[in-house]
């Protein structure tokens, strides 16, 4: 059982995800979390662990360091949501989906597929199906369609099911809404998992209604049902912007027929109506893509091949989250698009400068946004950002360690008088001293400490982690300058100093 769990729930197997309650609480009531990162093997123990129940539960990241999975999942976080319509849903539509409870009694909509696939594609397959179910707004996983794994980035974590699996409240439902034990969610697996061909081959369709021949699929889902109270009004508007790109002249009359035909209770809407008409008489409006209730069955792709889409006017690329690695300094992996941007903490808080790395880095410049409006989202993503736990040897500290015992220990001075002459460290068994200039250079040959620290930050990372002091001893009734630390052993691998080798040539 733990062999095959492991098996359908395989993800990057070099880090793991953990969720853990940090004693706040938020304005709504909900509790805060604390998401974290683990860059350590993800081992038997964890598995077990998690199917017994033991907390905190196993967070698995789908997209592995070749940028393939062979799962994803649709986040739907919402605590009222109804599972056995839901269900209803996508037995009518024959989707290749398993539905499971979630912790707060929303659902993950997971999409399984027998080998490893691409994670562009998967996202691409998950985008369609949420956006013809109503849900194009929610968190789709993987967060990302690839990853930089080479410079430490991993992508975003989700808690797999069955957490005590004999008692547990996430478990999977059948096609009926009925709730699965392990061994059933299995044998349910084994007829909805897809291979790569079929992944490739699925698409969702969108049944075209004769009266928005070549509108955006949003608007044909939202009306194939009368609009409600409610969305009315924000689907007359859309509705408008369609028939005046359809109906150049006729427009006005249309809406008028539309709004009878397809909104209820439409004589309530006549003066909204004569507002649409006097608004957009002598101008042109676009579509709100990004406002309910037409973004949640977005569905930019398809929409662009339209006659009355979107055009050229294509929502910009969403900012969805951020992932901090803990490093020192911290590095930053900002998800846009479903594509990484690395950056620091200065490039975070600036857009302007983000949007040139995002260029740099994906070919995927940003349109401008206010300095204000940045700041409020960036923290809203603070709210749920996620921590990369770094490995110890990435500290400027530690890193700083290793440099600093080589170098007192590589061909010390006899005494203060030699350390004066030929500036090199001396030790009296105690304390080890040194000229701070030609410790810099030393420190600079390395090629290991980060070029964009100056000389102060290195200084006072020298003084709060090494009770680095500067003492004026003389030497000959010279007084010379140099640096105090205590003594260290040499019990660390050797840095490697950029050293000019005789030329082969010679």
């Amino acid at each position: 059982m733990l062999e095959r769990f492991k098996e359908i729930f395989a993800g990057l197997d070099s880090a793991y995800g953990a969720t853990t309650l940090n004693g706040k609480v938020k304005a709504g009531g909900k509790k805060e979390t604390d998401n974290k990162v683990y860059k350590s093997p993800v081992t038997d123990n964890h598995w077990k662990r998690h199917l017994e129940g033991m907390d905190p539960a196993l967070g698995v990241v789908p997209i592995r360091a070749d940028n393939t999975c062979k799962w994803g999942c649709l986040d739907i976080d919402d605590y009222t949501f109804d599972h056995k319509k839901f269900s209803k849903v996508l037995k009518e539509r024959n989707l290749p989906l398993i539905m499971f409870r979630s912790k707060s009694g929303g659902a993950h909509v997971f999409l399984f597929t027998k080998e490893f696939v691409p994670a562009s594609l998967m996202r691409l397959k998950l985008k369609l199906i949420a956006a013809s179910l109503g849900y194009s707004k929610v968190e789709i996983f993987p967060k990302q369609d690839s990853i930089k794994a080479e410079r430490g980035e991993t992508g975003s974590y989700l808690n797999v099911p069955y957490h005590g699996a004999n008692e547990t409240v996430r478990y999977a439902f059948d096609v009926n809404g009925n709730a699965l034990s392990l061994e059933e969610f299995f044998e349910l697996y084994e007829k909805k998992v897809m291979d790569l061909e079929s992944l490739e081959n699925f698409s969702v369709v969108h049944k075209e209604i004769d009266d928005f021949e070549g509108a955006p699929p949003c608007i044909q889902e939202i009306c194939k049902n009368k609009v409600g109270e409610g969305m009315r009004n924000e689907m007359l508007y859309n509705i408008a912007v369609y028939l005046k790109k359809r109906f150049k002249d006729t427009w006005k009359v249309q809406l008028m027929k539309y709004n009878s035909k397809y909104m209820q209770n439409h004589e309530e809407l006549l003066s909204e109506i004569n507002g649409i008409i006097k608004g957009m008489e002598n101008k042109e409006y676009k579509y709100k893509c990004d406002q309910f209730p037409i973004c949640n069955f977005c569905d930019a792709p398809t929409c662009a091949t339209k006659k009355f889409g979107v055009g050229d006017d294509v929502p910009r690329p969403e900012i969805t989250d951020i992932r901090k690695f803990n490093s020192d300094p911290p590095l930053y992996f900002v998800n846009i698009g479903g594509k990484s941007v690395e950056c620091d903490s200065l490039s975070l808080h600036d857009f302007d400068k983000l949007s040139v790395l995002s260029m740099d880095q994906n070919d995927m410049p940003l349109m401008p946004i206010g300095k204000q409006i940045w700041r409020k989202q960036l923290s809203k993503l603070f709210t749920k950002i996620e921590t990369i736990e770094a490995p110890e040897a990435t500290k400027l500290s530690v890193i700083m360690r290793d440099i600093l015992t080589e170098y007192l220990n590589k061909g010390p001075a006899k005494d203060l008088k030699d350390l004066a002459a030929r500036s090199r460290p001396y030790n009296n068994g105690e304390y080890s001293y040194f000229k701070w200039t030609h410790f810099l250079s030393y420190v600079r040959k390395t090629k290991v400490w980060p070029e964009r620290k100056t000389k102060e930050s290195t200084l006072k990372l020298m003084e709060e982690h090494f009770d680095m002091k500067e003492e004026f001893p003389k030497v000959e009734s010279k007084t010379i300058r140099v640096m105090k630390v205590p003594s260290m052993k040499l019990d660390k691998p050797k840095v490697r100093v950029n050293e000019k080798k005789p030329s082969s040539f010679a």
